[in-house]
């Protein structure tokens, strides 16, 4: 626990999961990054969930943390421009416990430690990992052999989109968590065989993986959170 004996705060923790995480490389559709700042307080448990959701964060609060680190936030594209509905309902679970929020998209999916697809790719016991498909600039995939030497392409959330290019690549079965009918539909018309194993159940894994090394890191208790 390399900083036990030290204060650990929110930029402390933030400023260390950006540089892992490497999320200045991410061209994103989601606003990465410290999302909503918390009160300042000393962090000294840090909860984790796949989505930033009203739920996740009172669950959190709840929980004794300081901080969330989530893989959805509340912030995409633009930022937030009006702060109603569930959007309010989230950000004033925050504010009421003064909870942190940080967020990492893309970044989490793609990193070849903590990432959602190299780990989901891990725990389908797949060898010989390489990277594959490119979303809005961003290679975030993974192609790698199972113990009989079949080729499978694996993209978390929902990547229906890359199954036509994972049968280009010569994968024999391709793993997302979910497509939308027109998606499917391009799938089968290609001959490519897919497997939606759940976009929540296929993004737990890249927070679940930076727990033991933010716990290791700073010395805090870490916590997941089920959203």
């Amino acid at each position: 626990m390399k900083n036990a004996n030290k204060k650990t705060t929110v930029a402390a923790v933030a400023a260390w999961l950006d540089r892992e995480l490497k999320v200045g490389e991410f061209d994103d559709v989601s606003n990465n990054g410290v999302q909503i700042s918390g009160d300042g307080r000393k962090v000294t448990t840090v909860a984790f969930a796949v989505d930033a959701s009203a739920k996740s964060v009172r669950a959190a609060a709840a929980s004794g943390a300081q901080m969330l680190v989530v893989h959805h936030g509340i912030s995409w594209g633009g930022g937030i421009r009006r702060i109603s509905g569930g959007v309010y309902n989230v950000i004033k679970a925050a504010m009421d416990s003064g909870l942190a929020v940080y967020a990492s998209h893309l970044p989490l999916d793609a990193n070849e430690k903590y990432g959602n697809n190299f780990n989901l790719a891990r725990y389908l016991g797949l060898k010989k990992l390489r990277r594959a498909f490119s979303y809005h600039g961003n290679v975030i995939g993974v192609i790698g052999e199972n113990a009989q030497g079949v080729k499978v392409g694996v993209c978390s959330g929902g990547a229906g989109s890359f199954a036509e290019e994972a049968k280009e690549l010569g994968c024999e079965l391709y793993v997302t968590g979910e497509a939308d009918w027109g998606e499917q539909i391009a799938a089968e018309n290609a001959g490519a065989k897919m497997i939606l194993a759940g976009h929540y159940e296929t993004e737990t894994f890249g927070v679940k993986a930076l727990m033991p090394a933010v716990q290791k890191r700073f010395g805090v208790k870490t916590i997941f959170i089920d959203s």
